[in-house]
């Protein structure tokens, strides 16, 4: 489109005089700069798309809508905007949350955007841009009794939680000081995707589910009443979206992309459709 406008103005210029022709080159640098975008690497620009490698069970970050059948979630908006920042198109490829590093690393995708806990250990392989901060709760059943201050006080408890996540490392972390101490071992169910996690609660063959806390309210606009936070926030992380570590040119523009539309109030706009304004992260 730019290209285009820009032929036009040029040839018509040709028979004004000097001054019109320096209003013309003003018009046409004006129009560049109010339409520029943050510019992606040349590898992905060319090809028009970013691809976003998801765990898409993960409810209300990232997950299929049910009606539509497409990606949708608070990390699959955010992911789009930044895309557009970019001038890009988004794809999404459903990967399980343990295998996202892996499928960066062997260039399934050009990154990762999935909830992904900003930690020393992923910050050896990866670039992280962090864009929130998310944080993790036991969630109970409506009526159930259970209430806990710390995961240590899970002794003797089942309790679901999405496998090879940073939570299952928080509860088996718990569950050797509950040990340690001569106390019930806290019984850990991992299941390979967060959706599956949830659905051993609500099928009553577990206590609770250890997950993010924005996932209650979330669980709660599908089914009404079904469930309540069963702890305080027992533990807070920064999220980002990961990069493989050899790729500063993508890291680059994601920070710029993500500045940008920070800055425009995309980012804000984001936020609010999904109730994560406590999760804010400028």
């Amino acid at each position: 489109m730019r290209t285009s406008i820009g032929k036009v103005i040029a040839k018509k210029a040709i028979s004004h005089t000097p001054q019109v022709i320096g209003i013309m080159v003003a018009l046409i640098a004006g129009y560049s700069t109010s339409q520029a975008k943050t510019t992606p690497p040349a590898k992905i620009a060319e090809k028009g798309t970013i691809t976003y490698c998801a765990d898409l069970s993960f409810p209300p970050f990232e997950y299929y809508d049910a009606k539509t059948t497409a990606p949708t979630g608070f990390d699959v908006d955010l992911g789009t905007a930044l895309a557009e920042e970019m001038g890009l198109k988004t794809e999404f490829k459903n990967i399980s949350f343990d295998g996202l590093i892996p499928a960066l690393q062997a260039g399934q995708c050009d990154a990762i955007i999935s909830g992904l806990f900003d930690k020393p250990a992923r910050r050896e392989v990866l670039n992280l841009v962090d864009y929130a901060n998310v944080g993790n709760s036991l969630i109970v059943k409506a009526d159930s009794s259970l209430h806990v201050e710390r995961l240590e006080d899970l002794s003797g408890h089942a309790i679901a939680v999405e496998a090879a996540s940073t939570l299952e490392q928080d509860l088996t972390e718990a569950n050797e000081k509950v040990v340690k101490a001569g106390k019930p071992p806290i019984k850990i169910a991992a299941l390979p995707k967060a959706n599956d996690a949830f659905q051993q609660l609500m099928a009553g063959l577990v206590e609770g589910y250890y997950g993010s806390t924005a996932q209650e309210a979330f669980f709660n606009t599908q089914n009404p009443g079904s469930v309540k936070l069963g702890s305080p926030q027992t533990s807070t992380f920064l999220v980002g979206v990961g990069i493989v570590k050899s790729d500063a040119e993508l890291t680059k523009a994601i920070e710029d992309a993500l500045k940008a539309i920070q800055a425009s109030g995309a980012y804000d706009t984001v936020v609010k459709k999904w109730g994560f304004e406590s999760m804010e992260h400028k």
